[in-house]
């Protein structure tokens, strides 16, 4: 059997105060094969984004981190990596990228967005000069629905639109086609229309990539349409895990009850049928102009 694209094994994380360390993840442990979809959910504050952050080596760095417990990417034990073999697996081929959870402040606001996809691009081919970076660079964001990939490759982010801004941020995580994409809840920013747009563009291109993912959201709807399996986090810990439509169909923990009974539903007999009659919204209008209902009719 070949080792799973990331395996995480009873990972925990304290942060170092003055009062005491202040424990956050209490022994995580989880597992992604490849090509397969994944999904962590909770509500804020729940330890997911830390999670990934530790997976990407964000928070290794940190004084105040108190970091326990096994990270495996493609059957190579993180931990043991120095810092610069770790960040050579950030965003080259074949290896790890994320999808931060506001696009736009995640795009350097000084350069164009051309400049900032050559970047990326340079970190599997170092040499590649601007005519192919430019051609890449179009055809992926036409594979995520960008109609003007050349107008937005001259714009800054903060003249895009946010959904414009997280196609522009999924193009770049899936350019130099990842192993695993780590996805921080991308459609928090964007719009219900333009996140269902946005995720199913996602969820084509990752399957057309055979990429792995850890998907992170709040919203279990999403969730139910991306994601093959969910872990359920509460608190630092892994309460419940399982296929997506097992878990949803017959959920066992009373957290994950909760946030299932916690999404909001149109209940009622819908919207209401209102006589469409003029006479019955403009009579009030004009009563006290002295004209009779037979008049205002006429």
């Amino acid at each position: 059997m070949t080792n799973p694209t990331l395996r995480i094994d009873d990972l925990r994380l304290g942060f170092k105060t003055w009062s005491g360390t202040i424990d956050v993840l209490h022994g995580i442990s989880l597992h992604i094969r490849k090509g397969e979809r994944v999904a962590l959910v909770g509500e804020s504050g729940s330890g997911k984004s830390v999670t990934a952050r530790i997976v990407l080596g964000m928070l290794q760095q940190l004084k105040s981190a108190r970091i326990s417990g096994t990270v495996e990417f493609e059957g190579i034990n993180l931990e043991t990596l120095k810092p610069a073999s770790r960040h050579a697996l950030r965003g080259t081929a074949m290896s790890m990228s994320m999808i931060f959870q506001d696009p736009t402040s995640s795009l350097n606001p000084v350069y164009p967005i051309f400049t900032l996809f050559r970047e990326v691009l340079q970190r599997a081919e170092p040499g590649i000069d601007t005519e192919t970076a430019r051609r890449k660079a179009i055809a992926a964001l036409a594979d995520v629905a960008i109609n003007e990939p050349e107008r937005v490759l001259e714009s800054y982010a903060f003249q895009l639109s946010g959904g414009m801004n997280q196609r522009v941020m999924i193009a770049m995580a899936l350019a130099n086609n990842p192993a695993l994409l780590l996805a921080d809840e991308p459609g928090t920013a964007l719009d219900v229309t333009v996140q269902a747009q946005t995720l199913r563009l996602m969820s084509e291109l990752v399957e057309k990539h055979q990429t792995s993912v850890l998907f992170i959201s709040h919203n279990l709807g999403v969730v139910r349409e991306f994601a093959d399996r969910v872990y359920v986090i509460y608190k630092g810990n892994i309460v419940e895990q399982g296929p997506t439509a097992g878990l949803f169909d017959n959920p066992q923990h009373p957290y994950t009850r909760a946030l299932l009974s916690a999404v909001p539903r149109i209940t009622g007999g819908g919207i209401p049928d209102i006589e469409d009659d003029p006479a019955q919204f403009l009579a009030p209008l004009f009563a006290h102009q002295g004209y009779s209902e037979k008049e205002l009719l006429k």
